[in-house]
């Protein structure tokens, strides 16, 4: 292999590990079950897209939803069961974000209050105070949702219902994208985009292709002086990993 070709292969795999590794998510199952038809497809989409995901159950989603059901409709040989649980740490230490398909009221309401009794509200408590991004489907917690209207589950006080919703606007507050679990999919390419932004100061005379790699290793602006020039190469590999350069 020519050392030009030598060059240009390490720098695509590069560029292949850097896009790769914004692509880790932990997804968080709880026991809601209504949406769950709606988000599996879309989570087995994120897969074929290249998604690296650790799947995690919550107890009661251990027994309403079942690991079995998970692993069919994903097409995956591994899920994670909270009560098997001995090292939080080891689920989010290489994620870059949280996705919970399936949210209930009652896990809502906890991380809405600042309480971390479980598992889950643990992670999601650190999630929310590290600043991972975290998307949620609220189909399952929103007392609103039309589908609890067609169950014959309309009955709730206004009272009730207003507490509910005050908390749900508490997560969004917190940073929690809250979906419908029909724009999930949507919803996390679009706020992988915005939370892997980025603004680089850049000073050198000649802004390179490997600059751009080590510099803007995730999506954002690179701004640069007026004088630099800006190799071709450079504007290539910056539109490939979704660096916009802006001169000053």
């Amino acid at each position: 292999m020519k050392p030009e070709e030598a060059f240009n292969w390490i720098v695509e795999e590069v560029l292949r590990r850097l896009e790769a590794r914004k692509k880790r998510a932990l997804v968080i199952f709880t026991g809601a079950a209504i949406g769950f038809n709606e988000v599996m497809p879309q989570i087995k989409k994120l897969i074929d897209m290249g998604w690296n995901f650790k799947f995690l159950l919550s107890n009661s989603a251990e027994y309403v939803l079942t690991p079995e059901l998970i692993k069919e409709q994903l097409g995956v040989k591994e899920v994670i069961l909270e009560r098997e649980v001995k090292n939080p740490r080891s689920l989010y230490e290489d994620v870059n974000y949280f996705i919970i398909p399936t949210l209930t009221v009652n896990t809502a309401t906890k991380v809405s209050l600042n309480i971390a009794d479980t598992l889950v509200t643990n992670l999601v408590a650190h999630g929310i105070m590290e600043g991972i991004p975290i998307v949620a489907v609220k189909d399952g917690c929103d007392l609103k949702n039309p589908t609890r209207k067609q169950m014959g589950m309309d009955k709730t006080p206004p009272a009730y219902l207003a507490k509910n919703q005050e908390h749900l606007a508490t997560l969004e507050q917190y940073g929690i994208k809250l979906v419908n679990s029909t724009d999930l999919l949507s919803s996390i390419e679009n706020n992988k985009h915005s939370s892997d932004s980025i603004s680089v100061d850049f000073n050198k005379k000649v802004l390179s292709r490997s600059d751009v790699i080590e510099t803007g290793s995730s999506q954002g602006v690179m701004y640069v002086p007026s004088t630099t020039i800006i190799t071709s190469l450079a504007y290539d590999t910056a539109k490939k990993i979704g660096v916009k350069i802006i001169k000053k």
